[in-house]
């Protein structure tokens, strides 16, 4: 489940009292169970190393749902067979003809030298220059060490904000490029960060390691023949949904579906391990669970005789980033979307607890038929907390998004979740079955009722760790990889609604904040209170529209 939202997710609930189910399992839910039992141990086992999208521990992954999916008979309906590719954006990286040279003498990439992450590529640069002078068009050197020093013991220091400001100061006076170096003897946290989103500076920006600096540049009143180039390359990598389908020959279709990437090692940063080490991230919840329950339900649906609506299954990859997966489904859909009657959503539900024995299902107020279809289904072995909500912290949100009726099962946080204890050996297996049984239930007391009818809902605040007391009612695109904050859905009534901004919009100015990605989007809302005014700025297409918004 997606950690970005999971902070904020809170629950508007209604309890269903029932009573329980016969307790003892018939021989069909025993191999359920067992297969519920070997699946989340294949998918949360050490050598898939995690499930992160897009590496060798997916490919494992992908290959075992897919065998999984031939063996219950489903059929091949994404892009390429049964799976569905799409890129993700993993940032930047130092491109193969990024150059410094000193003396002729080649710097290594990364290790003594890099551009910065917001450096414009640039051609080669050749000069002879002097680190103690600054002329113009000549690049310059910049020393960092007396701003750190005089800045050590101030706790408001932002050294990142403090070079922003140097770069357009020697911009402005004709630097032809800029190089940062450090003398003091104090950590300067200049890293080179794939992930960031600042805007692209006016000249090129290197920074030189000390042991590089001491070792090429020692003699500060010496000229230096020197070759720059910068080079940054977009880093990506290729995930993939896996999708099966059950054709029936009828006029419509349900969707089930599950996310089955994880963390990896959390390299992603999002863990909720703060100690810095890097540790297999298994996700036996979160989510093997969702994913061994999606390939149970494929075996019972292709053996049931319920025709009415055709079965498309999908296990869905980049979850974990800010639903990739299914926002690219819904976008490049393998059927035609107008033809899904309602989409089910399994994310954790391996984790029913024992004592409260409570699963909460998201996405109630999604059709006025699921009061009844819900209401109709008697005995339960657990208690149901009912959300209203069609958005959330996962892939269902995508398919409301697109009108499509919803429903979210979750049983819960706990202690492991985004940790390296998320492991197999602590799923509850017979409360997992009963969740699976609760669906066909579901499915077979909507069988009669033809296509549902689908409804807007209240739309859950969603954001980082930033704190913050009011909303501008957008929906992040978390997918977009560029500058700023894209608009993926706008909350009637809300305050980004009544401004003017629209789906497709993307918010780059909030009041005096720049605003550069989903971190600093939160930072800005963090410094408004309700009732209060501003400006928003947007880029709209190839326009730079300005809105008044009231909190």
């Amino acid at each position: 489940m997606n950690d970005l939202t999971m902070r904020f997710l809170f629950f508007i609930s209604l309890f269903l009292t029932t009573n329980s189910f016969a307790q003892k399992l018939s021989k069909a839910d025993k191999s359920i169970v067992a297969n519920l039992k070997t699946s989340i141990s294949y998918l949360a086992d050490d050598k898939l190393e995690g499930r992160r999208a897009g590496t060798p521990g997916e490919k494992l992954a992908i290959t075992y749902i897919t065998s999984q999916f031939q063996q219950a008979g489903l059929s091949p309906k994404g892009a390429e067979g049964f799976q569905q590719s799409f890129e993700i954006n993993d940032g930047k990286e130092i491109g193969a003809s990024a150059i410094f040279s000193v003396n002729g003498q080649e710097l290594k990439k990364g290790s003594e030298f890099f551009p910065l992450a917001f450096s414009p590529n640039s051609g080669s640069i050749e000069a002879v220059v002097s680190l103690s002078l600054s002329e113009s068009g000549q690049p310059w050197f910049k020393d960092l060490g007396d701003v750190l020093m005089n800045n050590k013991d101030n706790p408001h220091f932002d050294i990142n904000s403090e070079i922003q400001s140097i770069i357009k100061n020697a911009a402005t006076k004709g630097a032809k490029a800029l190089i940062f170096y450090n003398s003091s003897n104090l950590a300067d946290n200049v890293k080179f960060d794939p992930r960031d989103k600042m805007e692209t500076a006016a000249i090129p920006v290197f920074y030189l390691m000390s042991t590089a600096r001491e070792k090429y540049l020692k003699d500060l009143s010496a000229d230096y023949d020197i070759t720059l180039k910068s080079d940054l390359a977009e880093k990506k990598r290729t995930a993939s949904n896996v999708i099966g389908y059950i054709d029936n020959g009828a006029a419509s279709t349900i969707v089930f579906g599950a996310h089955f990437d994880h963390l990896g090692y959390g390299e992603d940063g999002n863990s909720m391990l703060r100690n810095g080490s890097k540790e297999i991230h298994n996700g036996a919840d979160d989510n093997a669970s969702g994913t061994a329950a999606l390939m149970e339900l494929a075996k019972l649906m292709k053996k049931s005789k319920s025709k009415q609506n055709n079965y498309l299954f999908i296990a869905f990859s980049g979850e974990e980033l800010g639903l990739f997966g299914s926002k690219y489904f819904v976008e490049h859909p393998t059927i035609n979307l107008t033809n899904v009657n309602y989409m089910i959503n399994m994310d954790m539900v391996g984790r029913l607890n024992d004592s409260t024995k409570t699963v909460t299902i998201g996405g109630y107020g999604t059709s006025p038929a699921w009061n009844n279809i819900l209401s109709g289904i008697k005995k339960l072995p657990f208690t149901v907390r009912y959300d209203s909500s069609g958005t959330g912290p996962s892939d269902h949100t995508s398919f409301y998004r697109k009108d499509i009726p919803v429903l979210f099962f979750f049983t819960g946080l706990h202690t492991d979740y985004h940790k390296p204890g998320d492991d197999a050996d602590k799923i509850n297996y017979n409360g997992e079955l009963q969740i699976i049984k609760y669906i066909t239930a579901v499915v077979d007391n909507s069988k009669s009722l033809g296509k549902l009818a689908f409804t807007k809902t209240r739309e859950q605040q969603t954001g980082t760790a930033a704190r913050f007391s009011v909303s501008m009612g957008i929906m992040p695109d978390y997918t977009f990889s560029g500058s700023g904050v894209r608009v993926d859905g706008v909350t009637d009534g809300r305050a980004a609604q009544k401004a003017g901004l629209k789906t497709g919009d993307v918010v780059v100015q909030l009041g005096e904040h720049k605003i550069n990605s989903m971190e600093t989007y939160m930072q800005g809302l963090s410094k408004f209170k309700k009732g209060d005014s501003t400006t928003v700025k947007v880029k709209r297409g190839a326009e730079e529209l300005t809105f008044d918004i009231v909190f």
